[in-house]
């Protein structure tokens, strides 16, 4: 090969690579603006992203893949810039998520207002597509701060009780009648505080309890928009002993605390309906969560109703839970893994049914067992080795008949 066609030909591939790269390069997808406040001052610090939607496999061509998501943080002068979206379906939210400190009230996006409405801003964030390729500019994201109670919780002892885990209950009332109320369990900072934002204006009780001892705040009226920063709360240091049959004991919304001490001794909790025992476990994978059980005498969790789901995830928290159901069941007659018949399901799709194919001596790697997501209380099937199934680290257990005292 002479020096001059070399030279030719490294020119030509050098353009092709140059050429190739400049195409991927126009066809990324950004999305860029700023963010300001309802009197439109830039605000710097707020973290951002686009969450990419769950996009499905067709049935039998794979799992279902969740896009990663984009993030970012406004700068000095309230400007983003997000670059490689991978998703034209994407919803915009605040991070984190559902404990951001702002919350969006509208975003310009082209020249068209997208308005939140008030009251669907709890799910976070606004919904749309992105062409793939395209270039969108001058987004504008107008944001308020969240209203919210900031709490310090104070021992007995009036020293601040840190980095520890409460139960929390709070209580709203509205002027002219309506309310309500919700808790669980929150986590103390290093300095005794925890945070709780609300979306509405009312007047608001908190109660919170720590190993049987109590404090219950008076009634604190937030308007919109407004924050309570000073609230204590000093507990009374009327400490309950616990009774000798405490692992039969049904937690209630004010003993979350006692609830996760159970879970991380390995202690077994009963449901006042049915009078069965569930176990929270950890596991690496299923096969390990269904030996765990076996050896115990017990059997991955059914789930017969929505109300025995709730009364599991009030009590162990919404996390992913390996349950007793796999495709390998006969579709004429499915059934749970201890034989139970299927009498309720809460697929995330509509068109999920239990598959009869391969039921006969099917390798337990190549079944798709069934993940309950914590989040939306849905049904996923995950097969062995799938992004779900290596994300998915619980599992309940169950079973029918329980001997309190036992070294269980």
């Amino acid at each position: 090969m002479n020096r001059s066609y070399a030279l030719s030909f490294v020119t030509f591939i050098t353009s092709i690579a140059l050429l190739f790269l400049w195409s991927l390069q126009s066809a990324a997808t950004t999305f860029s603006g700023r963010v300001v406040d309802e009197a439109g001052d830039p605000i710097s610090g707020v973290a951002l992203a686009l969450l990419s939607f769950s996009i499905t496999a067709p049935q039998g061509q794979g799992e279902p893949v969740l896009l990663p998501s984009q993030q970012t943080i406004t700068n000095e002068v309230g400007e983003f810039l997000i670059n490689d979206i991978t998703s034209s379906a994407v919803r915009l939210v605040l991070l984190p998520f559902r404990m951001a400190a702002y919350e969006i009230r509208s975003a310009k996006i082209e020249g068209v207002s997208f308005y939140v409405d008030d009251r669907q801003r709890h799910f976070g964030g606004i919904a749309f597509a992105i062409a793939p390729g395209a270039s969108i500019e001058d987004v504008e994201i107008t944001v308020r701060v969240r209203m919210r109670i900031r709490g310090l919780v104070l021992s007995a002892d009036g020293t601040p009780l840190r980095n520890e885990r409460i139960s929390f209950r709070m209580e709203r009332r509205r002027e002219g009648g309506g309310g309500g109320s919700g808790g669980g369990t929150r986590d103390l900072d290093a300095d005794g505080y925890f945070v709780e934002y609300v979306s509405r204006s009312a007047y608001y009780t908190v109660s919170v309890g720590y190993q049987g001892q109590s404090a219950t705040s008076k009634e604190i009226l937030l308007e919109d928009g407004e924050r309570y920063d000073k609230l204590v709360l000093t507990l009374d240091g009327k400490s309950v002993p616990e009774p000798d049959r405490a692992v039969a004991r049904v937690p209630n919304r004010e003993d979350f605390r006692a609830a996760r001490n159970r879970d991380r001794q390995g202690m077994w909790a009963i449901n006042p309906e049915n009078r069965h025992a569930y176990k929270r476990i950890y596991c690496e994978s299923r096969e390990e969560a269904r030996t765990r059980a076996v050896e115990q005498e017990a059997h991955l969790v059914s789930i017969n109703d929505t109300a025995e789901q709730e009364w599991i995830l009030e009590v162990f928290g919404r996390e992913n839970y390996w349950i007793g159901l796999t495709d390998a069941s006969e579709v004429e007659n499915p059934h749970w893994d201890n034989g139970e018949p299927v009498t309720y399901t809460n697929w995330s799709s509509a068109e999920k049914t239990v598959s009869s194919e391969g039921a006969d001596h099917v390798d337990d790697t190549s079944q798709n067992h069934t993940v309950l997501i914590g989040l939306t209380g849905k049904w996923q099937e995950a097969r062995h080795g799938s992004p779900l199934a290596r994300l998915t680290e619980r599992a309940i257990l169950e079973k029918e008949r329980f001997t309190v005292g036992t070294s269980e």
